[in-house]
């Protein structure tokens, strides 16, 4: 039987390989910042490890999308508040 932790991580990895990998990365910083309680760490690590060169540009965009993630999200409390709140 494989290891899960194993299985995981090489899913993990091989979205640093696909063409649409770094929009997934970016639009779960988004989206964990907003509303959907998921990190972003994990694929921020591997694609950091996949391939090094690019770190800081995957470490500041990632932020980035974050920070506005939880601009919107605050956005979405500000504007529904009376009504759910």
């Amino acid at each position: 039987m494989k290891n899960p932790l194993k299985s995981l991580y090489n899913w993990v990895l091989s979205w640093a390989e696909k063409p649409g990998g770094e929009v997934a990365l970016y639009s779960l910083a988004f989206t964990e910042a907003s509303f959907f309680p998921v990190p972003p760490d994990p694929l921020l690590i591997a694609f950091c490890l996949s391939k090094p060169n690019r770190s800081l540009n995957f470490a500041l965009f990632t932020t980035i999308f974050s920070v506005i993630g939880g601009i919107f999200g605050y956005l979405i409390g500000f504007a529904l508040f009376e009504i759910v709140g």
